[in-house]
């Protein structure tokens, strides 16, 4: 599978066809690559948590789904579905600050990846 890592979008990538790109296609470019390493993406996930308020929060829920999406297809459902939970919380109370329990929610899904290997 392929992915992308873009300012604008984290996540595999969603063109259908490998080739070319569409008429209409709006990116110019192929950033498609191979998926990161799931530590480094929850690092990068991080990252992205001071951002994770006000118009940031669509964005860092984005990421977060993907970053669970990357779990799963690492065989890591535990963290996948503590990524899930963080995801979800954010988006509840997206009015709120909650960047400290994110730390705390991306810790559990760090716990959890590493007690697994």
């Amino acid at each position: 599978m392929l992915w992308v890592d873009q300012a604008s979008y984290f996540g595999p990538d969603r063109r259908r066809k490998a080739g070319g790109l569409r008429i209409r296609e709006r990116r110019r470019e192929n950033f498609a690559g191979r998926p990161p390493a799931l530590n480094n993406a929850l690092r990068q996930l991080r990252m992205r948590v001071l951002d994770a308020n006000g118009d940031g929060v669509d964005g860092f829920v984005q990421r977060t789904d993907a970053t669970a999406l990357l779990a799963q297809q690492n065989h890591e459902p535990e963290t996948a579905r503590t990524l899930a939970e963080v995801s979800s919380f954010v988006a509840r109370n997206r009015s709120k600050d909650v960047r400290q329990a994110l730390y705390r929610g991306l810790d559990r899904a760090h716990a959890v990846l590493r007690t697994q290997h």
